[in-house]
């Protein structure tokens, strides 16, 4: 294998040396292979594999590389994808016992299109039970483990898809995202992930929702994993050029920013704190010190400028949406009981599991009115956006936190400034962009003193997924915050 490092490497990199016939396709494969087996049985993080096929496939790239056959942007290039995505032919479990034999007879449409760009798709990387916690841990596969600490959690929902990217197993993934599942494990392992805008990329063929389905949730998105924006980038490229569609309009395309800008012109909104979800210091220092040095070099910051909406009506809206969009995957016997919860007890209407139940059974027409609470909220943002470029903001509120896989979602906390804070905080940040469909792009910020790295979020206007990629690299040049490999790595 060519001197390329899988421990740093980017996908970029890692193209372009297939390209020029420096490495081989088979060559990677045996690179990553040997990562996952030294490294694999510590974090748990490639939970299924089809050695036969992935090495046929690398086998059979490097032939058609020879040949001089027409290749894709993703040629030759071996890929994990998290086990929410269907796989022809690969167990795809969702980290739910009840699908533990699922064998998929179709691709999952992204996994459709990374194999059509000349990917190997080959593998799966740990999910929490259908994607639903910010930790990854299931009774299928047991628990993901943090590469920089191993008492410490990978993130989730794309936790295992994040970790291996850290880790070298592959340096691309695709994640999903609609309560923080590809922006936090991109925070908490050093990596980053694009958030990208509703509608923008096909989720046929994710579980949830329930296996088979045409039809999309509100909220949830999809989007890549990679070791640097322009990883993401490439990654982007691939999963929007369906040749027909884009956001549900044949012959639209996602609009471009081939310049690449300058820090000394862009407008940055800074979001470091807030009272509905306080962030630990270690983190919103980071962040204010990022802001401090972006301005040093010539960028406009301005550390007030917010939605003209009160940040707990925008973050109970979220709620309220979220809670009915994952209500159908409820089991019968649990709804049941929420519908008599919300029915009665009107007289608890600030106790939270009252307000999760009225959320969960939403009636349609109350769902309307919070639909159009959300596109006030979204004009609120869109005039954020005529003063700045981007927002930048935590992605959660601490680092990563250690495993707390006994107690249930409700009854976790998480240590913010020496005091127990709601663990549901992690999703104030998420909802940020979530609730408004807009786009969002994890990088890496730094470490705490502890050495654990925090990322921070770049939120931009709708469809901006490509403007926000080009800020974040720029962002990242200047602030000198670019991928490392974990500890791990170095054993």
């Amino acid at each position: 294998m060519t001197t390329l490092d899988l421990a740093t490497a980017t996908t970029v990199q890692l193209l372009i040396a297939l390209e020029r016939r420096e490495v081989s396709s088979v060559e990677l494969l045996d690179g990553m292979l040997s990562n996952i087996a030294r490294m694999n049985p510590a974090v748990n993080a490639v939970v299924a594999m089809d050695m036969e096929r992935a090495r046929a496939e690398a086998t059979a790239a490097d032939n058609s590389r020879t040949a001089g056959d027409p290749c894709g942007p993703l040629h030759g290039l071996p890929m994990t994808i998290k086990d929410c995505y269907e796989t022809l032919d690969l167990v795809t479990t969702a980290g739910a016992p009840e699908l533990s034999d699922h064998m998929p007879t179709r691709d999952a449409d992204v996994v459709r299109l990374l194999r059509r760009a000349g990917a190997i798709v080959w593998a799966k990387t740990n999910v929490p039970y259908y994607a639903g916690d910010h930790q990854t841990y299931n009774d299928v596969y047991g628990i993901t483990s943090n590469p920089w600490d191993l008492t410490r959690t990978s993130g989730g929902s794309s936790g295992g898809a994040a970790v291996a990217v850290a880790c070298g197993f592959t340096t691309a993934e695709i994640g999903s995202d609609i309560g923080n599942s590809i922006r936090q494990p991109a925070g908490l392992n050093g990596i980053f992930g694009l958030k990208t805008t509703y509608g923008l990329v096909s989720g046929r063929g994710h579980i949830p929702g329930p296996t088979g389905s045409l039809t999309s949730s509100d909220l949830g998105v999809f989007g890549p994993l990679g070791r640097s924006c322009g990883d993401l980038r490439i990654l982007l490229e691939v999963l929007t050029n369906s040749g027909s569609a884009f956001g549900g309009m044949p012959g639209a395309e996602l609009p471009r920013f081939e310049q690449q800008p300058d820090v000394a012109d862009l407008r940055i909104g800074v979001w470091s704190d807030d009272a509905t979800a306080s962030v630990d210091s270690s983190v919103k220092g980071l962040i204010e010190d990022a802001a401090r040095q972006l301005s040093n070099e010539g960028a406009e910051v301005d550390s007030e400028i917010r939605p003209a909406i009160t940040s707990s009506d925008l973050h109970r809206n979220y709620m309220q949406l979220l809670n009915a969009t994952l209500s159908p995957q409820l089991p019968g016997d649990i709804w049941d009981r929420l519908v008599t919860k919300a029915d009665g007890n009107a007289e608890y209407i600030d106790n939270d599991a009252v307000v999760f139940a009225r959320n969960s059974v939403l009636s349609h027409r109350d769902w309307l009115a919070a639909n159009e609470r959300r596109a006030i909220a979204q004009q609120a943002w869109a005039d954020v956006f005529e003063n700045v470029d981007v927002m930048i903001a935590p992605i959660q509120p601490v680092a990563a936190f250690p495993h707390d896989t006994e107690r249930s979602y409700g009854k976790r906390t998480l240590n913010v400034n020496g005091s127990d804070a709601p663990y549901r905080g992690i999703l104030f940040w998420a909802g940020l962009a979530t609730m408004p469909h807009l786009p969002s792009v994890a990088i890496p910020v730094g470490h705490t003193a502890d050495g654990l790295p925090v990322g921070m979020q770049l939120i931009g206007p709708k469809w901006s997924d490509h403007k926000i990629l080009s800020i974040g690299e720029e962002i990242s040049s200047v602030l000198g915050r670019h991928f490392t490999p974990p500890p791990l790595a170095a054993l």
